[in-house]
């Protein structure tokens, strides 16, 4: 599986160096810093996700190969089912940015709020103007300490007001924003699935990706595909296992790769899918 793979926001919740200033589920704003750097990382934003650099320097390059440099007081949006690889790099002093993560739920939210007339315009990274009031914004937060930081209405409120001073000399983002949802309802599941479906995304992410609750996901996969979600998954990753035992894994090293702790149970899901276990395939293609 792929080294250094992080899914966000989740991923990023428990690492070192990071505060949930408001969290829940896939929506929050969070303050983030590092002592050292971060290089090579690769990620998938399950939400829209806005980044504003205090120090240091952030450096994106999408799948396309298309590299993006935020600096100092400059942000950066990036619209969810980013596929990415970044780099944090600190200079001299520590490196620091806030993080905003919004969903589907938010960002009809804010299409409520700001109708416009939709245009088409290219679905990439997008680097944002800073006003006084967003820096104003950003600085009320170093000292905001919330009750309950999982406060959900709060949160929406918090969120749905920075949206709003983005928006206010940003007039491409909401519609950057737009295009990037209707993309996604319109996405074929499965196809997606199949190209990321190596990356240990839960359900609950893959449904975000795609802008459904959990239970429509489940649903409609189901539905259309005539198996869960879930089952095709293992599926797909005990083939990938058949083939990596076929050049040469061993059983251990297959289970650990696809995150089972126990060789017991990456054995089990292994014969439930190809009725036979690992060793038994390879007794049969070394024959």
């Amino acid at each position: 599986m792929t080294k250094n793979f992080y899914s966000l926001p989740q991923a990023i919740y428990e690492l070192e160096g990071v505060r949930p200033i408001l969290l829940n589920a896939n929506n929050s704003i969070l303050h983030k810093k590092l002592s050292q750097s971060m290089l090579d990382m690769e990620k998938i934003i399950v939400s829209h996700s806005i980044v504003y650099v205090i120090s240091g320097t952030v450096k994106i390059v999408t799948q396309d190969y298309q590299e993006t440099i935020v600096s100092e007081k400059e942000m950066l949006f990036m619209p969810k089912n980013s596929y990415i690889i970044s780099d944090y790099v600190q200079k001299g002093s520590p490196m620091e940015v806030y993080l905003f993560f919004f969903d589907h739920t938010i960002s009809t939210r804010f299409f409520s709020l700001y109708p416009q007339q939709h245009s088409q315009v290219k679905i990439e990274p997008l680097k944002l103007k800073t006003t006084n009031n967003i820096l104003h914004y950003i600085n009320s937060l170093a000292s905001m300490q919330y009750k309950y930081i999982n406060d959900q209405s709060m949160l929406e409120i918090k969120l749905l007001e920075f949206l709003a001073l983005v928006q206010e000399q940003n007039s491409t983002f909401i519609q950057v924003l737009k295009n990037s949802e209707i993309q996604d309802s319109s996405l074929d599941i499965k196809t997606y699935m199949s190209k990321y479906y190596d990356k240990e995304l839960s359900i609950e992410e893959w449904a975000s990706l795609v802008g459904k609750s959990l239970s429509t996901f489940n649903r409609h996969f189901k539905k259309h595909y005539n198996i869960s979600p879930k089952q095709w998954l293992l599926q797909e990753n005990m083939q990938l296992a058949f083939t990596m035992l076929k050049n040469g894994k061993n059983t251990s090293e297959c289970a650990q790769e696809f995150g089972y702790s126990n060789v017991s149970n990456f054995i089990k899901a292994y014969k439930s899918i190809h009725d036979n276990t690992p060793k038994q395939h390879q007794l049969q293609t070394s024959d």
